[in-house]
């Protein structure tokens, strides 16, 4: 995201920088990564992922996809 807003679209909430976990269930194996750097409501929990931080979890899923993983469980912070 090229420009942070202050306020949730949804609910008109305050966003602020913190962490959410993200999962994927590929059907051959599931994906939970911890940690992973998002912007929050602190009214509704809605979740933003910036675009650099959803190329990582892309990259982390392909190589969980080329590996077979049944179940992974990582941590990007």
């Amino acid at each position: 995201m090229s420009h942070t807003p202050s306020q949730c679209p949804f609910c008109s909430g305050k966003i602020e920088p913190s962490t959410t976990t993200f999962a994927v269930d590929l059907k051959t194996g599931l994906i939970i990564v911890r940690d992973v750097p998002a912007l929050v409501c602190t009214q509704c929990g809605e979740e933003w992922i910036e675009d650099s931080v959803s190329i990582q979890l892309e990259g982390i899923t392909e190589r969980a996809k080329l590996q077979k993983t049944q179940l992974e469980v990582v941590s990007m912070g």
